[in-house]
């Protein structure tokens, strides 16, 4: 079997089983008014997740929102091309770039996305790591466009963690009890100060890893 095509299996598993997942677990959600009324004000969203919280996202955007107008950034790796394909299965805009590789054209793609109403996905730590360190791409785009960030988080009761990875990507199992927790927005100004950039960082990791923090609480993590 070719590599094209292994690639091409392996995202279909993966849409699959992300289905599978969402259909057969119980959710719970906490924290969502804010981005339904940023939705109803038909306002672009720059949404924030760890990077290895990635795999239900695009489930709960698709199917808890019932949207697919998004931009995602994805890597120029190998391990990128699996996740556009994987992406690419729930109509979403693939745009491929990293902080080491083709940066900068993947940002003018996403600042023209939120201008054109797309929302927009970003892991503040991903590709690379370290893990749960937020990088200033997304400072910068939420600067340039104006959209608001929403830091989002879930846990799974019933999951299986890869502590091999460097991110130790957490893989949720079928019939979990999920909870999914949004963070209040970040508003980032048009004209942000460098010596402010870290202050920025900082707020948004602590609104995400409080996240974090409340959806392992309630279902017992």
């Amino acid at each position: 079997m070719t590599s094209n095509r292994i690639i091409s299996l392996a995202s279909k598993c993966a849409s699959w089983y992300t289905r599978l997942v969402g259909v057969s677990s119980h959710w719970h959600v906490r924290g969502d008014e804010p981005v339904w009324e940023l939705f109803r004000e038909e306002k672009p969203v720059i949404f924030a997740f760890w990077h290895n919280r990635f795999i239900m996202m695009p489930y709960i955007y698709r199917f808890r929102f019932r949207k697919e107008r998004i931009a995602v950034i994805v890597s120029l790796s190998r391990d990128g091309e699996l996740v556009g394909r994987f992406l690419g299965r729930y109509c979403f805009k693939v745009v491929r770039g990293s902080s080491s590789r083709g940066g900068k054209r993947a940002f003018l793609k996403l600042i023209r996305s939120l201008r054109n109403g797309w929302d927009v996905a970003v892991t503040p730590d991903g590709p690379r790591g370290p893990r749960y360190r937020i990088q200033d791409g997304i400072i910068s785009l939420a600067s340039v466009s104006g959209a608001p960030i929403v830091p989002v988080s879930y846990a799974s009761s019933l999951r299986f963690v890869f502590k091999g990875s460097w991110d130790h990507f957490r893989l949720p199992l079928p019939c979990s009890r999920i909870k999914l927790v949004f963070a209040p927005p970040l508003r980032v100004g048009r004209e942000v100060k460098e010596r402010e950039r870290s202050g920025l960082r900082e707020e948004l990791r602590r609104r995400l890893r409080q996240a974090d923090r409340t959806a392992e609480e309630v279902i017992g993590g």
